[in-house]
């Protein structure tokens, strides 16, 4: 088992280059775990005890607006590590983490990650460049749900789902994996779910996406090539 959870580690972007030893190193200190549908991984406040590499399955991470209405904010395929936000400096997670699908994952104690990151300049730097390229991502992702109009944000939206979750099908669609309803659209999309379920109607009578059992289906991906 232990020699299969390293391969897998090898398939992390921070990862690539890393030697057997320092793998090793790494395995000493994680753990190996499974979570159902649904399960809460850790709340938005709890102590941040714990980084996060997801091996299989989907990723849910939800903030709380100050109103205390939830409010989506990205979804996680496998070979991501969260939380990215926060390393050596927050005490407490800024965002809840749900299991959207089965999951399996491995976790380190955050602050031996730490440790092992600060004691390797190598990955340090690396690291340091995927978390730019992350907040890249998520400032135009930001600017792309802000400055269009309501309907156009639906579209944006899903051309964004398919950037980060995206499966494709044989037919040559693509599929975004995880569950999704009007209302999870609309609070991602900061729209109404009354807008989100005209639009959908309409790009379903129209042949560009097919919804069965709350998973979409890009049938036209150029479309919302945006």
């Amino acid at each position: 088992m232990s020699s299969v959870l390293k391969n897998c580690l090898h398939k992390f972007p921070l990862f690539h280059t890393l030697s057997g030893q320092h793998m090793q190193k790494i395995m000493e200190y994680a753990f190996f775990r499974k979570y159902r549908k649904g399960q809460i991984l850790f709340m938005e406040g709890d102590p941040r005890d714990r980084i996060y590499f997801l091996l299989n399955g989907y990723i849910k991470l939800v903030s709380m607006d100050d109103d205390g209405s939830s409010q989506f904010f990205l979804y996680l395929k496998p070979y991501s590590i969260f939380p990215y936000v926060g390393l050596f400096q927050d005490k407490h997670y800024r965002f809840s983490g749900e299991a959207v699908t089965d999951v399996e994952l491995l976790y380190l104690p955050a602050t031996q990650f730490e440790r092992l990151i600060q004691n390797d300049p190598h990955m340090l730097i690396h690291l340091i460049r995927i978390m730019g390229d992350k907040m890249y991502e998520l400032e135009i992702r930001i600017q792309k749900l802000t400055q269009v109009h309501a309907t156009d944000r639906v579209r944006q939206l899903i051309s964004l789902l398919i950037k980060d979750i995206g499966e494709k099908t044989d037919g040559g669609g693509i599929r975004i994996p995880c569950p999704l309803t009007t209302t999870d659209l609309a609070r991602m999309a900061g729209t109404s779910r009354e807008t989100v379920s005209h639009v959908l109607q309409e790009y379903k009578a129209s042949g560009k996406l097919a919804i069965k059992s709350k998973i979409i289906t890009i049938i036209d991906p150029a479309f919302f090539a945006v």
